[in-house]
C-alpha cells in the first residue's frame, strides 16, 4: 500500500537518491550517455535536495511504502515551486521497479488537489523533454497541454529540447 505526505528535512537524502536512480532509467535512452553522466551526480543531487526542500516556496510531497516488509520506504516524489500563483511542477520521479503501479498518478493527484486547495485560480506548468513520450502522454492525461513553447539546449552535437506544457485552473 502506497501513501502520500509532504516531505520533510529528513527526507532529502532519500528523495537525491530516487531522482538519481529515476533520472538515469528515465533519459537513458533520451539522451547521449555522456550527458547523462555528467549532468547526473549523487552527491550533487544531495546537496540540492537538502537546500530545496527548506526554501518556503518549495512543496515536495512523497510517495511511501507502507508495507510491513518497506517500513515507509520511499519510492517517489512530486515538487512544485510556487511564485505568485505561478506554480512550477519541477520534479515527479518514482523508482523503476515501482512504475506502472498509480504511484505517479497519486502524486499527481496530490499536488494538484494541494495546488487548488491554496490558490482558487493557479497558473500551472511543466517542462519535459521533447523526446520523453511517456512522461508527456502521462501529463496529458492529467489535464495538462503543450504551449508551443520550447526551451533548448546544445550538448556537443546534440540539441535537448524541453518543451513547456500548462493546465487549466480546473482540477
Amino acid at each position: 500500500m502506497f501513501s502520500i505526505r509532504k516531505a520533510n528535512q529528513a527526507d532529502f537524502s532519500d528523495i537525491a537518491n530516487i531522482h538519481f536512480i529515476s533520472w538515469n532509467a528515465a533519459y537513458l535512452n533520451i539522451l547521449p550517455k555522456s550527458y547523462i553522466n555528467e549532468e547526473n551526480n549523487l552527491s550533487e543531487k544531495v546537496e540540492m535536495w537538502e537546500r530545496i526542500i527548506a526554501h518556503p516556496d518549495v512543496t515536495v510531497l512523497v510517495a511511501y511504502d507502507g508495507s510491513h516488509d518497506n517500513k515507509h520506504k520511499i519510492v517517489g516524489f512530486i515538487g512544485h515551486f510556487n511564485k505568485s500563483s505561478e506554480y512550477e511542477i519541477t520534479t515527479l520521479y518514482v523508482l523503476p521497479e515501482y512504475q506502472c503501479l498509480g504511484i505517479g498518478t497519486q502524486l499527481m493527484n496530490a499536488v494538484l488537489k494541494t495546488i487548488w486547495n491554496t490558490d482558487y485560480s493557479p497558473s500551472l506548468y511543466l517542462w519535459v523533454l521533447k523526446d520523453n513520450v511517456s512522461a508527456i502522454n502521462f501529463y496529458k492525461k492529467h489535464g495538462f497541454i503543450n504551449s508551443g513553447e520550447s526551451s533548448k539546449t546544445l550538448y556537443n552535437d546534440t540539441e535537448i529540447v524541453d518543451i513547456k506544457m500548462i493546465k487549466n485552473s480546473a482540477y
